[in-house]
């Protein structure tokens, strides 16, 4: 069986750094010093559907200098994890299933971004056998790769053909859409026969920094 995990959600809380280097560098700065008096925002609640609508930029050439040049490192480098324990979950994983294709999927990452999403994961001591990068506009083309795919992206659901599955991994950005499989932890899930079960619970919490909702 042949199963992709997206990296940012499932395994790495991107969106809490990027936020973070976003007011640092264009917020959190002396105004009437700067020569730059465009108005820098942050437009909540924060979904991971588009950055672009969150954090606002004067073009998209300086969002993309901004996250694939400037910051890199530390956006996709330097980025928490997604909850506790996730490497070590992760690992048992790839471990107790050695006949199944495990693949850590990176979406839409460019210029500097892979290196440090390789870094990423070294740093917090992730264990993949497989790690590939694709782009969102080659999703159709990535699902004929894969029988299940574990994310927290509404794109790549969207994207869905009808003969493969989909698990939707839950964080604090993406509440605005739903899946009847979902899961907040890897541990959430066995794999068997062919097949991941989702595993049942009494209640189900949410995963958000800092605790649980």
């Amino acid at each position: 069986m042949n199963i992709y995990i997206s990296i940012d959600g499932v395994l790495r809380n991107f969106i809490n750094r990027f936020h973070y280097h976003y007011e640092n560098a264009y917020i959190d700065v002396d105004v009437d010093a700067s020569e730059d008096k465009f108005d820098y925002k942050v437009v909540e609640p924060i979904t991971n559907q588009d950055l672009s609508n969150h954090f606002i930029f004067q073009s998209k050439e300086q969002k993309d200098y901004f996250q694939y040049i400037e910051y890199p490192m530390e956006l996709y480098g330097h980025s928490p994890v997604s909850y506790i324990n996730v490497y070590n979950e992760f690992n048992k994983l790839v471990y107790d299933h050695k006949d199944d294709n495990v693949t850590l999927v990176g979406l839409d990452e460019f210029g500097k971004a892979r290196p440090a999403t390789l870094f990423f994961l070294s740093r917090s001591g992730f264990m993949p056998n497989n790690i590939k990068f694709v782009s969102s506009k080659n999703l159709d083309k990535e699902w004929e790769s894969t029988d299940i795919w574990i994310s927290d992206s509404k794109l790549i659901l969207d994207s869905k053909p009808d003969n493969k599955e989909f698990i939707l991994f839950e964080t604090p950005y993406n509440q605005f859409f739903t899946y009847e499989k979902k899961i907040n932890k890897l541990s959430d899930i066995t794999i068997g026969n062919g097949e991941i079960l989702i595993n049942p619970k009494e209640e189900q919490k949410l995963i958000v920094d800092g605790g649980i909702l």
